[in-house]
Formats: C-alpha cells, structure tokens, sequence
C-alpha cells in the first residue's frame, strides 16, 4: 500500500469520527433536557398523594377564590369573598375555589377533594365541624368543568343538588364567555343552597355582669366621705407633678399613647397586639377531612 493510500485511510477515519462526535453531541443536547423535565415533572392535580398532594400553594391566600389571575376579575372574585365570609362567619362551611386549566388537571375529582384536604378546610371541633368545601374549575378551550369536593359535616348537601349548580355555573360560562358570570353564578347558588340546609351557628350570649357599689351614707358622713376622696385625689395629682420631673431627668417619660411609662427611645408595644395592618387572608381552620366528591 502506498503513502497516498495510506493518507486517504487516515483522512477518512478522522472524518468519520468527528461525524459520530458531533452526531452524539447534538442528541445530548436535544433529548437531555427533555428527558430531565420529564422526570422531575410536578404530577397533575388529582394524581399527588398526602401529605401535600403535589400542591405547594400558601395554606392562607388573600380570596377564597385560587389561581384567578388569568380567567376571572378582581371586582368578581371580591364579591365571591363577600358571600363567602359570611358562609364563614356563620360556621355553615368554609369554602375554596381552584381554577386550573385542563392540562394541569388529572382525575378531576380527585383534585377537588385533595385541594380541601391540603387546604385543611372546615372547623376542627364544634357543632359543624368538617364544613370544608371545594368547587374545582376546569378550562378547557371552548367551556368549562365543574366538579366539587364536601368536607364530612355537610351531608345534607346532596350530589342532585350540587350537580345542579355545577351545570348552572357551565351554562353560564357557555353563554357569556365570562368567567366572572360562572363564579357568581356558582356562588350565589351554593350561598341559598347551604343556607337552606344549615342555619348559622350563633355563639351564646353572655349576660353582663352588674356591679352594685355601695351607696355612701347620707347627712354629714356623706359629706365627710366625698371630701376624703377628693383629698385623695387632690394629693395623688400633687405627687405625680412631682414625680415626672424626675422621672424626666432619669431618661423615663409618661406616654399616654402607649398607656404607661417608657424608655427614652419610645420603646413599648403598639396598640393591636404588635400585628402590623394588611389585607386579611383566608384558609382553612385545620379540619381537612373530605367525604365524597363529584
């Protein structure tokens, strides 16, 4: 074999080579990532399992009404809150809705019972204890799915009646394209619905208690009686402008602000136990057990 041959055989396994390298190359780079995303996918709502469920939202949320943003308006989803904390106050149920997109979502009920679960929806003791419920929201592209999950303490809420509202929330959405029509028009029937079925629990009253003073005496040791506590108090009012002063001086001042004494820096606690002002939140009271679903 001569040189010329021999470099041609060189040339060509060096070519070869390089082709496989760049041919593996360019599949680490096209099915890699791929390969990663599917195996750390997050499951679809309905197929997690406890304790969380595949979910990892903030068990207290600023509306009773979950991933809005992209389907419903803050004015609909404020008006479902108003209807919604008075079914709360009233100890008749405590309710959460979760809008996901069909894409997100597994077996359906599955996911309405187990965002009540993780939520921990419903009252934990008491009366009407278990009074969690879930209306789940399914998009797809041309209409919606309803479906819902019933905390243990609210039997009387039956399957016929919820798949009612469920169709009236569908038709809704079906004839106005607006997701804002479909949440009132769910709400304010399961608002009549439960309140037809359950009253509110009222808290008993407590009778105040009255304190009886005693009548001072009459005639001259009435009179000497009411002198005496002005003096007193005369007396006390002298003592303290006589304290503050000092009490100035040795870097402790009154503030009547923080009802007492403080420090020089102003040190004491705010009024409102030291929580600072905001929005209120909503979510579950630690209940979370779930009957049934639909």
């Amino acid at each position: 074999m001569d040189r010329k041959t021999t470099r041609r055989g060189v040339k060509l396994i060096v070519v070869s080579a390089t082709a496989v390298m760049v041919l593996m190359f360019s599949l680490s780079i096209n099915f890699g990532p791929a390969s990663a995303d599917t195996n750390f996918a997050v499951p679809l709502c309905g197929s997690g399992s406890a304790p969380d469920y595949g979910f990892t939202y903030d068990l207290q949320q600023a509306h009773w009404t979950v991933d809005w943003q992209d389907y419903a308006s803050e004015q609909a989803v404020t008006e479902v809150d108003t209807i919604l904390d008075q079914l709360n106050g009233d100890s008749i149920a405590q309710t959460m809705i979760l809008i996901k997109p069909q894409e997100e979502v597994g077996n359906r009920v599955n996911c309405a019972v187990h965002f009540l679960r993780y939520m921990q929806l419903g009252l934990p003791t008491g009366e009407h204890k278990d009074n969690g419920f879930v209306f789940l929201i399914v998009v797809e592209p041309t209409r919606i799915d309803v479906h819902y999950g019933v905390g243990l303490g609210l039997p009387a809420l039956t399957a016929s009646e919820l798949t009612t509202l469920n169709r009236a929330a569908e038709d809704a959405y079906q004839s106005t394209h607006s997701m804002d029509q479909a949440l009132l028009t769910l709400i304010q029937g399961f608002d009549t619905l439960a309140r037809s079925n359950y009253a509110p629990l009222v808290s008993p009253t407590q009778t105040p208690e009255t304190i009886n003073l005693p009548p001072l005496p009459s005639g001259p040791l009435g009179i000497l009686s009411m002198c005496g506590l002005l003096c007193l108090g005369v007396l006390f009012l002298l003592f303290m402008l006589w304290m503050l002063p000092k009490l100035a001086r040795s870097g402790i001042g009154f503030n009547p602000g923080m009802g007492g004494f403080g420090g020089s820096r102003g040190s004491g606690f705010p009024l409102g136990g030291g929580r600072g002002g905001g929005s209120s939140s909503r979510g579950g009271s630690g209940s979370g057990r779930s009957g049934r679903g639909n």
